[in-house]
C-alpha cells in the first residue's frame, strides 16, 4: 500500500470514528432526556409529586403536541423571537463600535468605565416598572429590557477582543501599508471574531430569557404571556408545555450558534481541537 493510499485510509478511519463518537454522544443525551421524562411520569402517577402542581409528563407532551398544531402558539413564538431578535440587533449595533472604541482608545475606556460598571449589575427585571411606565405592556418595553440585559456580555467580549490585538501587528501593517481593509480582515477580525461569537451566543440566550420574563411579568405578547394565562386558568399541562417550548427554543438557538461557529472559526484552535 502506497503512502498516499494509507493516508487516505487513515483519514477515513478518523472521520468514521468522529462520526461514531458524535452519534454516541447524541444517543446518550437523548437517553438521559427519555429517562428523566420516565421518572417524571412515574413520580407524578405514583403520587410522589403532588398532582395539583405536577401533571404527568405524558399530559405535558400531549399539550405540547396540541400547541404545535395550533396557530396561537406560533404567533406567540413569533412575538417572543421578534422582540428578542430586534433587541439583539440593537445590542450588536451598540456593542461593536462601543467595544472597539473602549478596547482601543484609553480616553474612551477611562470615560466610560464608571457608567458601564454602574449599569452592568442592574438586572433587567429591576427596570421593568420604569419600562412599563414609559411604554406599557408593549413590544417596545420588551425590546428595551432585552437590550439592557443582553448588551453587557457582547460588549465585554468585544472589549477583550479589541484589547487582544497586539500593537506590533498594527505597527507591522502600517509598515507594509496594508491599508484599513486588509488590517481589519487579517489582523483585527481574526482576533475579535472568537470573542464576539462567544459574547453573541451568551447575549442571544439572555435575550430569550429576558423577553419571556418581560412577557410573563410585564404582560407583553409572547410565550411568557401565554404561560401566565395558563397558570391563571389552572391549565398546568399547557403551562408546563409552554415552559418546555421555551427550553427547546434555547436549545435550538444554542445549536444554531454551534453550526455558525464551525465554518467561521474553522482555523481557531478550539474548533480544530474538537474536530480532532
Amino acid at each position: 500500500m502506497s503512502t498516499g493510499t494509507w493516508g487516505m485510509s487513515l483519514g477515513k478511519a478518523v472521520k468514521t470514528r468522529q462520526r461514531r463518537l458524535r452519534m454516541n454522544h447524541s444517543l446518550l443525551g437523548l437517553g438521559t432526556v427519555l429517562f428523566a421524562l420516565l421518572l417524571w411520569e412515574l413520580a407524578a402517577k405514583s403520587g410522589i409529586l403532588p398532582a395539583v402542581a405536577f401533571p404527568p409528563a405524558s399530559a405535558v407532551l400531549a399539550a405540547l403536541g396540541q400547541l404545535v398544531i395550533g396557530t396561537g402558539f406560533w404567533i406567540a413564538l413569533g412575538a417572543t423571537l421578534s422582540g428578542a431578535g430586534v433587541g439583539l440587533l440593537i445590542v450588536v449595533a451598540l456593542a461593536l463600535p462601543l467595544g472597539l472604541a473602549i478596547g482601543r482608545l484609553q480616553a474612551v475606556a477611562k470615560s466610560t468605565t464608571l457608567v458601564i460598571e454602574f449599569l452592568k449589575p442592574i438586572p433587567p427585571v429591576a427596570l421593568l416598572p420604569l419600562a412599563l411606565l414609559f411604554w406599557g405592556p408593549s413590544p417596545t418595553m420588551k425590546i428595551f429590557l432585552v437590550v439592557m440585559g443582553a448588551l453587557w456580555p457582547l460588549l465585554v467580549q468585544v472589549i477583550y477582543g479589541a484589547r487582544g490585538v497586539e500593537k506590533t501587528q498594527l505597527d507591522l501593517s502600517r509598515s507594509y501599508r496594508l491599508g484599513w481593509v486588509r488590517t481589519v480582515r487579517h489582523i483585527l477580525l481574526p482576533t475579535l471574531l472568537p470573542h464576539a461569537l462567544v459574547g453573541l451566543r451568551v447575549s442571544a440566550s439572555i435575550a430569550i430569557v429576558v423577553a419571556v420574563v418581560a412577557e410573563l411579568i410585564g404582560g407583553a405578547p409572547g410565550l411568557g404571556q401565554d404561560i401566565a394565562l395558563a397558570q391563571n386558568s389552572a391549565d398546568l399541562p399547557k403551562m408546563y408545555a409552554l415552559i418546555m417550548a421555551t427550553g427547546l427554543l434555547g436549545l435550538a438557538i444554542n445549536g444554531l450558534f454551534s453550526l455558525i461557529s464551525k465554518p467561521l472559526l474553522f482555523w481557531h484552535p478550539s474548533v480544530r481541537t474538537k474536530e480532532n
